[in-house]
């Protein structure tokens, strides 16, 4: 499947569910979940899961954030801040992705899920 064929599938809002609640009950970014869905059900190529769960991620990024905001725990200043720090890195980011290779993008990946684990243990 490539990102310019539009269509709807069942398992896309699956997807999306699986990834707005492990975003939203653990503060992660989606891609942990969506990037490995996509590629696994519906077949996209590295590149564009990377590329489309970063699109879906805007919108359950906010859905999570109105919820917390709504009791209190969102801090605006430090958000905002954050966020504009990450839009630079993301730019910086989609940058190097397109000079990857798939399996290089891959093995990137793998080491980040790897030591982001490794790490919540200890």
């Amino acid at each position: 499947m490539t990102p310019s064929e539009p269509v709807f599938d069942l398992r896309l809002v699956g997807i999306g569910i699986a990834g707005g609640a492990i975003s939203g009950f653990f503060g992660v970014g989606g891609g942990i979940v969506l990037v490995p869905l996509l590629l696994g059900y519906m077949g996209l190529t590295r590149r564009a899961a990377h590329a489309t769960s970063l699109g879906a991620i805007i919108l359950l990024s906010l859905a999570g954030m109105v919820g917390f905001a709504l009791s209190g725990e969102v801090d605006p200043v430090v958000g905002v801040t954050i966020g504009v720090g990450g839009m630079v890195g993301a730019v910086i980011g989609a940058q190097l992705m397109n000079r990857l290779s798939a399996r290089t993008l891959r093995l990137v990946f793998a080491v980040v899920l790897i030591g982001a684990g490794v790490r919540m243990v200890f």
